[in-house]
């Protein structure tokens, strides 16, 4: 697939057992919602945690060790939600299809996502101009804004290309992602086969109005509403940058929003023409990861001195 493996002394082979007090300190900051596979609600599971604490961890430690997600923690009940509450109530792709998942499932995801997180941190293997799910960064750290102030004042127009993917969450696939962990970042071992487990053999059913449709084998995708999800989805994403770098083209993501820009002189043909090629590549690369760009919602901006813009041909 083309994409080089980190050096020999990067790697996460393993993921390490973790203590009461970590177990402690995941679960009281956790929120107390509850979905339709807990048994019980988790407000009452909170009261009564001091007496099955050591329960909990050795489950949570035995699959952190055997590299095993426990069958009963990949099932996930769709409840769909509308985008905007303005929008069509009767139209269905005005849904948003969000999977809740039991309240152990993703106490599990936080103690794997904060060693994925640290590793990844430690090693700057993280996107530089990825904002979207990290510590410390929001839609604040996204804003382009500066650059293209700056560029105006120096008398540059700047052409500004924001990009959308179609239902990105769902359609990731989960052998692409795999190659991706262990080629790319060098995820091996029982931290690797814990990550198979984990997207292996998961379960879904809707739920609306009180019924329950049957059960679908999920294929691709990572669960939106998980915590592993967005940290996965921007791992799949990782050689998209590298695109842009190539081409010399200025970038910055949130999530699944990309934001390309150059800035240059009104007669400055070269840029668009990098930008364009840039753009063909971009999209050739999500083709062959599965990745459908939203044209509806693709969209391009001309910024600068309104003089400047009036002799740009685009």
């Amino acid at each position: 697939m083309g994409e080089t493996v980190p050096g020999p002394d990067i790697s996460l082979d393993c993921f390490s057992p973790i203590d009461l007090s970590e177990l402690y300190s995941i679960f009281s900051a956790s929120k107390p919602s509850t979905c339709l596979l807990d048994p019980i609600p988790t407000k009452l599971f909170k009261e009564v945690f001091p007496l099955v604490s050591n329960s909990i961890l050795d489950m949570i430690n035995m699959s952190l060790l055997a590299g095993y997600v426990p069958q009963a923690f990949k099932e996930a009940v769709i409840k769909p939600l509308l985008k905007k509450p303005t929008l069509d109530s009767g139209t269905l792709a005005n849904y948003r299809p969000i999977s809740n998942l039991s309240f152990i499932s993703k106490i599990l995801e936080k103690v794997v996502a904060n060693q994925l997180c640290d590793f990844l941190h430690d090693n700057s293997l993280f996107e530089g101009f990825q904002s979207g799910f990290r510590v410390h960064h929001s839609t604040e750290t996204a804003l382009v804004t500066n650059d293209l102030l700056l560029a105006s004042d120096r008398g540059l127009l700047s052409v500004l290309v924001l990009l959308d993917l179609s239902a990105a969450f769902d359609t990731i696939d989960h052998r692409i992602l795999l190659y991706r962990l262990k080629h790319l970042l060098g995820i091996t071992g029982t931290a690797l086969s814990w990550f198979e487990s984990y997207l292996s053999d998961r379960y879904q059913f809707v739920h609306v109005n009180d019924e329950s449709s049957m059960h679908t084998k999920v294929c691709y995708g990572v669960p939106q509403g998980s915590v592993l999800g967005p940290i996965l989805f921007t791992l799949y994403m990782l050689p998209l940058g590298n695109i842009m770098r190539k081409h010399s083209i200025q970038f910055h993501c949130y999530a699944d929003d990309t934001q390309l820009y150059v800035s240059m002189k009104p007669d400055g043909t070269s840029q668009l023409c990098q930008l364009e090629m840039c753009l063909k590549d971009v999209r050739t690369w999500m083709t062959k990861n599965v990745l459908l760009l939203n044209s509806d919602k693709t969209e391009v901006i001309v910024l600068g001195p309104r003089t400047q813009r009036l002799f740009l041909v685009i």
